[in-house]
């Protein structure tokens, strides 16, 4: 990260020595800027030198990365040493990307992130082309509805009894698990949470607890559970049977 994400500043100077650099300059979210609901903010950006790029294309990137190319250099496999200074053994070269990235193609499209480790889920929808590394996973292909059904309290509670916590209760959401997650297609629950993401995206701290319980709800009937199944889910739920059942 050190060599590759970098501000605002760093970015505008690279640009500024060589126009073409911003076609490798992305918009980059790290797992701690993910937040629920809201739309997508960071100040980094990441320099992605994928495989197989021409770096002499880009003579300023090249530059730039030049005073990091000891900690870069991929370690050869007749490496003998003690210690090597830099990065694992591989094809790539010392100024590209370490790992192939072959599906990089899907972080330019609308699609769902969310942070790897987290005590609830924190999803949100990106549209801006947002990159990231190993502390944020991103879905592509998921709707409003999806993201609703994602971040609803029915797949906390199914994801916690699909996996361990870790320190202090907090979950991992590698692909494993969120693959299990039993999604049912629909867009009953568009409305519910554009409008949610649109009163985060005019204040990140409003309060949307009610907005999100008509959201749980919604994701209860979807799944047809029955009101014993909801308090099992919720032993908090406040609704009475009578009410419940009355739901549509």
């Amino acid at each position: 990260n050190e060599a590759f994400v970098i501000d605002e500043s760093t970015k505008a100077k690279l640009v500024a020595e060589d126009p073409r650099s911003v076609e490798v300059i992305k918009l980059f979210l790290s797992g701690r800027d993910i937040k629920r609901y809201q739309q997508p903010k960071s100040d980094k950006y990441l320099i992605f030198t994928r495989r197989g790029i021409d770096i002499e294309q880009y003579p300023a990137i090249k530059k730039y990365l030049y005073q990091f190319k000891e900690k870069l250099e991929p370690k050869p496999n007749d490496f003998s040493g003690n210690e090597w200074n830099g990065r694992k053994p591989g094809s790539y070269k010392w100024y590209e990307i370490q790992d192939a990235v072959d599906y990089f193609e899907e972080f330019e499209k609308p699609k769902v992130m969310l942070p790897d480790i987290s005590l609830i889920c924190q999803a949100l929808i990106d549209n801006n082309q947002f990159y990231c590394v190993n502390t944020a996973y991103i879905i592509p292909g998921l709707t409003y509805s999806d993201l609703g059904i994602l971040n609803s309290n029915l797949i906390l509670f199914f994801y916690a009894n699909l996996t361990q916590t870790i320190r202090g209760g907090y979950f991992r959401f590698i692909r494993q698990y969120l693959e299990q997650i039993p999604f049912i297609k629909t867009s009953i629950l568009d409305d519910n949470v554009k409008e949610i993401i649109q009163i985060k995206s005019q204040n990140p701290a409003a309060d949307t607890t009610a907005l999100e319980a008509e959201i749980d709800l919604m994701v209860y009937k979807l799944y047809n559970l029955t009101w014993e199944e909801v308090k099992i889910v919720d032993p908090e739920f406040a609704m009475r049977e009578e009410e419940y059942e009355k739901v549509g």
